[in-house]
């Protein structure tokens, strides 16, 4: 099983590590237009992956013709979230960067699934399944997975019972707990909702970048498609028709697994779909400031 990185900085290089702890990869490829990391993450890695009896073929370089064969590639290349930055105000900086990245990974491994990380994610998700042409199971981003995770962190500080809490729509602003699907009991919703909205840019500002929570969400949707757990969870995908909504890619629930994504409409209540629709409408028009 061989993955690919698109992107070499912290957030790949830290996924490509627990990948390599925790999953039986074959190889791992590792392209960043900063070839000089690329390399040397790969020789670290290959070091770590030593050090607990692994011997994977690691590379990485700026070529892409490295990510031929890569079951997934995991794209995390562009510009970074700065404090006092939404990451919608990335848009237009990232957007350029995404088309390219997507035609090269579909030129050189048109079987890959592309796995959207970059931010605005929901937005760059929505580039990368329009540039690369690929089906809509093909592509999806991280997201909801990550502030899913945020929220039953904060959940759990607020000593509530929770069997399932997910966020779902944009991940960014207009992201909402989905009240009427998870089952959350003896919790202020409203000050848990605000408090996982905020988090990232709490993170931002004290170490400059959020790095190991997206690294174990993005490890949790990678080993859904290699292994083919079928595992449920919310995460960015283009929609088209669901729930009402088209031409946008949006935090949804779906059913991972080596074919992708599948979308599951679940019975929104009218408060939660009106959200989810409105979150779909701010995407929308940042979209078309992009030219989508």
């Amino acid at each position: 099983m061989k993955l690919g990185f698109v992107g070499a900085g912290r957030v790949g290089s830290v996924t490509a590590f627990t990948c390599l702890m925790n999953l039986e990869v074959d190889e791992i490829a590792l392209v960043d237009i900063a070839e000089d990391l690329a390399v040397g993450e790969a020789i670290d890695l290959s070091h770590a992956a030593s050090a607990i009896g692994k011997y994977p073929k690691i590379y990485g370089g700026s070529n892409y013709s490295l990510l031929k064969g890569s079951e997934i590639v995991i794209v995390s290349a562009g510009f970074a979230r700065k404090p006092g930055m939404t990451r919608l105000d990335l848009a237009t900086k990232n957007a350029g960067i995404i088309r390219d990245v997507s035609k090269k990974i579909v030129e050189v491994s048109p079987e890959s699934k592309i796995l959207m990380v970059t931010n605005p994610m929901d937005l760059m998700t929505y580039v990368a399944w329009k540039e690369s042409g690929k089906s809509r199971n093909e592509v999806f981003g991280m997201g909801n997975v990550l502030d899913s995770s945020r929220l039953a962190r904060v959940l759990h500080d607020m000593n509530a019972k929770f069997e399932r809490a997910w966020i779902i729509g944009e991940h960014g602003d207009s992201m909402f707990i989905a009240r009427s699907i998870s089952k959350i009991e003896r919790a202020d919703l409203e000050a848990a909702e605000k408090a996982t909205r905020e988090v990232a840019a709490e993170v931002i500002k004290r170490k400059g970048a959020t790095i190991f929570g997206p690294a174990v969400s993005i490890f949790r949707m990678i080993k859904a498609v290699v292994e083919n757990t079928k595992e449920i969870m919310p995460c960015s995908v283009v929609l088209q028709g669901e729930y009402g909504i088209k031409d946008v890619a949006i935090g949804v629930p779906v059913r991972l697994g080596k074919n992708g994504v599948e979308i599951l409409e679940f019975n929104l209540s009218k408060e939660d779909l009106e959200k989810l629709r409105k979150s779909a409408e701010i995407l929308k028009e940042r979209l078309k400031e992009i030219g989508y």
